[in-house]
């Protein structure tokens, strides 16, 4: 009997020390909670993902194409088109940009479509400035965006003396812009872009037209460019 009851003291000794090793002794507030262990300060720190725009100065150049819609299609050709900008994007979302832009275009003395321009060269020379507000769609290194503002142009006639007969006469006038690009930061610095826009023309006093100009007497206008951010 007494052998007994010694193993069954030493059987409960052993059974009380591995209770209360496994005892949780976090206050109750922790226990009740669902206390989570904080990181270590050794442990590194979450860095933004390297996919995202930088902000900041930008500025690009390039070239494309450029040309007439409504009752000016008949009248100008499509042609070379060029520009450059200098933006500031503030935040990842928006940027605001000045730019230049211009044009090289021949025109149809006759409207028909089969050419005849006014001499050697190109007829028409546009040089353009622009204001911009442009608004990003993601915060991503490839950014398809949307552009509006407000510019002006001073169209030059080449060739005077013909440009007269047939009716084109230098001009300057505003317009509005309206357009969507695609932008890629390649790495840090360098970045891509192509764009495509709607130039609104206030007024088209630089070419004849049979009837009175409206929105889809414009200018459109495709680029490529190359820049880079600072």
């Amino acid at each position: 009997m007494k052998t007994f009851v010694r193993i069954a003291g030493c059987v409960g000794a052993l059974w009380g020390c591995a209770v209360a090793a496994q005892e949780d002794f976090r206050p109750s507030a922790e226990r009740a909670q669902g206390y989570v262990e904080p990181a270590r300060e050794d442990e590194p720190r979450r860095h933004k993902s390297s996919s995202r725009a930088d902000t900041g100065l930008y500025a690009q150049l390039g070239g494309g194409a450029e040309g007439y819609t409504g009752q000016l299609a008949p009248r100008m050709e499509a042609g070379f088109a060029y520009g450059a900008a200098v933006g500031y994007r503030p935040i990842p979302f928006m940027a605001v940009e000045l730019g230049y832009n211009g044009s090289l275009n021949d025109v149809d003395v006759d409207g028909n479509g089969r050419g005849g321009s006014l001499g050697s060269g190109p007829d028409v020379v546009r040089s353009g400035g622009q204001a911009l507000v442009v608004g990003n769609f993601t915060e991503t290194r490839l950014q398809p965006y949307a552009v509006t503002g407000l510019g002006i142009d001073d169209y030059n006639i080449r060739h005077d003396a013909q440009g007269r007969l047939f009716g084109f006469e230098d001009d300057t006038s505003g317009y509005v812009p309206a357009g969507l690009g695609l932008r890629y930061q390649v790495n840090k610095l360098i970045t891509a872009d192509a764009r495509v826009s709607y130039n609104f023309l206030f007024d088209q006093g630089f070419a004849p037209t049979s009837a009175t100009p409206n929105a889809l007497d414009g200018r459109y206008m495709g680029t490529l460019q190359i820049g880079g951010t600072y």
